[in-house]
């Protein structure tokens, strides 16, 4: 059966309307969840006893997610879950101190864009560690999940100080179906380079106190 030249047209027609229908839905930005950990380790040649003073003493427990880059303190609400420093018996080598709070920061990651955020956050003190983890309290429109661990304990064979951090983060990106590799390429960099940062910032602060540490407490 031939077909005739107008109904050849309007089939022709037909078709490039659904390519371009079918191109368009690959070109325009999907919704793409990317997430991605990270995870770096060092070591100072410091004096764990010493660092943990200087932690302590700066309140740099507190503000520890700052040290990333990625965001700028705001505020913080804190409440001592397990004790007080006061009431600590210092000498005593099972001493605990536990903390649990609310810090708001300003984000400042291009996918992200600048607004502040909550986020939970529970610090452990004891003799030989010192250990946060940072939750984000609410998801955002991008920011889907936010997870950091900050650890600092004491190397048994030398006295001094082993750090570890981890981060997870999850964030929705407009990257369609072809550029989700892309998308977790940027999100791991980003999540890489915070904590590339946060190395940095906390040698930088033990390297300026490390010579202002109190005698006392001796522990």
């Amino acid at each position: 059966m031939r077909i005739s030249r107008t109904t050849r047209w309007a089939l022709g027609l037909i078709a490039a309307v659904a390519a371009v229908g079918f191109g368009g839905g690959l070109l325009v930005g999907g919704h793409y969840a990317a997430t991605q950990t990270a995870r770096r380790a060092f070591s100072i040649d410091e004096n764990f006893t010493s660092v943990r003073k200087i932690l302590v003493r700066n309140d740099s427990a507190k503000q520890i997610v700052a040290m990333g880059g990625g965001s700028e303190f705001i505020s913080q609400q804190w409440s001592a879950v397990g004790g007080s420093v006061e009431s600590l018996k210092l000498l005593d080598p099972d001493w605990r101190l536990q903390l649990h709070g609310t810090l708001r920061v300003l984000t400042k990651d291009p996918y992200i864009g600048e607004h502040p955020i909550a986020l939970e956050q529970d610090v452990v003190i004891e003799v030989d560690f010192l250990n946060s983890d940072v939750t984000l309290k609410q998801p955002t429109d991008r920011l889907k999940q936010y997870h950091m661990t900050t650890r600092f304990e004491r190397d048994r064979s030398s006295d001094n100080t082993r750090v570890l951090l981890e981060l997870t983060q999850e964030i929705l990106t407009d990257a369609p179906w072809f550029a989700h590799g892309i998308a977790d390429a940027r999100v791991r960099s980003s999540v890489e380079h915070t904590l590339a940062n946060q190395e940095s910032a906390i040698r930088q602060l033990i390297a300026e106190n490390i010579d202002d540490v109190p005698l006392l407490p001796l522990r």
